[in-house]
């Protein structure tokens, strides 16, 4: 990296979590966000979130995904990672499995407008921003 160029300012873990009719699990955030240049706005997003101290990529995703969807999850492998170039985050994609009967309501109220299962053919249909490489590849999209 030159010294002037500015490296990604978080990093953030998201998971891909598809049910048996293979749909794939996307929340709505309350508030669009917008991009390095603001031409792009992501509303619709993989669950996940932030990296506390102290916790691992597993421990945050699973965390994030129970706060935000309130599906309790295990973590089954990773999938991708990159730098956004949008947003110029790094980003870890993981596949996630959903543990039976480990609903409770979602807490991230002041984050997430509302979940929804999606066709995978219809992702794109979500997504303003470019899908990362390896996880299209993954899903076959």
């Amino acid at each position: 990296m030159k010294k002037d160029e500015k490296g990604p300012r978080n990093e953030i873990v998201l998971g891909i979590i598809i049910n048996k009719p293979n749909n794939i699990l996307l929340i709505k955030r309350l508030w669009e966000e917008k991009s390095l240049n603001g031409s792009e706005k992501l509303t619709w997003a993989f669950p996940g979130g932030e990296i506390d101290e102290g916790e691992t990529k597993e421990e945050a995703l699973v965390r994030e995904i129970r706060n935000e969807t309130g599906f309790k999850v295990k973590v089954a492998k990773k999938i991708s990672e990159r730098v956004h170039p949008q947003f110029n985050i790094k980003i870890s994609y993981y596949l996630c499995e959903i543990i039976p009967g480990g609903v409770k309501p979602i807490m991230d109220v002041n984050e997430v407008e509302s979940i929804k299962w999606v066709k995978t053919s219809d992702l794109k249909d979500y997504f303003t921003t470019d899908l990362d490489p390896g996880v299209t590849k993954f899903l076959k999209i």
